[in-house]
């Protein structure tokens, strides 16, 4: 997302503001040409409920955790998958909620461009809600307690 070519993109697909957590690392973004995008950053927050709320599209990386938190947000998903990391099983995730058409996905960091473009014209396929009856019926049977009242 650091580069002139990457937001000059994005501007063309007509995004307007690039909202990026650094995380734990010592990188920066160098490239902040507002004439191009609106940038802002920031190291880490407890919640990024907010900045997804807002958000036209999430570019995350394809940890489960992040991917469930952006499509229960029902928000546009592109996952950028981190080869190097966990024996690459953000692949495998990253994957199968693309087949689903949940997101659009790069399985490498290079190929982030044809990935947005992608993104920005696919029609994303909701995320089911979480069916917890069985959970609830399960605890209600074991402690005789209702857990919806």
């Amino acid at each position: 997302v650091d580069s002139p070519s990457f937001q000059e993109q994005a501007k063309a697909l007509g995004y307007t503001r690039l909202v990026v957590q650094r995380g734990r690392g010592t990188y920066r973004l160098s490239q902040r040409d507002p004439a191009i995008l609106e940038v802002e950053s920031f190291d880490l927050k407890p919640s990024l409920e907010d900045e997804m709320s807002s958000a036209s599209l999430v570019i995350s990386h394809a940890g489960a955790g992040s991917i469930i938190e952006a499509l229960r947000q029902k928000r546009r998903l592109l996952v950028v998958v981190n080869p190097a990391l966990m024996d690459n099983h953000q692949l495998e995730v990253a994957e199968a909620m693309h087949q689903r058409g949940h997101c659009a996905m790069a399985a490498e960091p290079r190929q982030l461009h044809s990935a947005l473009a992608e993104a920005a014209k696919m029609e994303m396929q909701p995320y089911p809600a979480a069916d917890l009856r069985p959970w609830h019926q399960l605890l209600e049977e074991t402690t005789g307690v209702s857990p919806t009242g």
